[in-house]
């Protein structure tokens, strides 16, 4: 699906963000783009389930994946219609330094956004918000 690398482009146009992708998530998930050679061009089909799965108590508990990177769930509106967003915080190993995640749903994609060290996830949010917002009014 190249024809999406547009779209991971523009999220990363301005500098502030590491790491995108678009990720399908209807039938069989997978990562329709990503910035090449990052963590999100790994996400695996389980990884995608358990992010829109319905199943949420453990979430905060437990965290997740994504593209074996462990995360931690700051904000779940991923299934709040209006928001439909997921903040997320990678977790640290060995001292290293920790990003803002966003991922935004829409009818058929979900958008993640990894954030460079010191961006705030406000910015991460409103970033991966208002590309979900453009691909919802596409029919994506």
């Amino acid at each position: 699906m190249s024809g999406w690398n547009c779209y991971i482009d523009s999220l990363m146009a301005d500098g502030t963000c590491q790491d995108a992708a678009i990720v399908g998530y209807k039938d069989v998930p997978s990562v329709w783009a990503a910035a090449p050679g990052k963590t999100f061009a790994n996400i695996t089909p389980t990884e995608v389930n358990v992010l829109v799965g319905k199943e949420r108590s453990n979430l905060f508990v437990n965290g997740l994946t994504l593209g074996g990177q462990k995360c931690s769930v700051i904000r779940d509106s991923l299934h709040t219609d209006g928001e439909c967003t997921m903040d997320l915080r990678t977790k640290s190993t060995g001292g290293a330094p920790t990003f803002n995640i966003t991922a935004a749903m829409t009818s058929k994609t979900i958008v993640l956004v990894m954030g460079k060290e010191g961006i705030h996830g406000g910015c991460v949010n409103k970033k991966c918000f208002e590309m979900a917002s453009h691909l919802r009014r596409s029919q994506y």
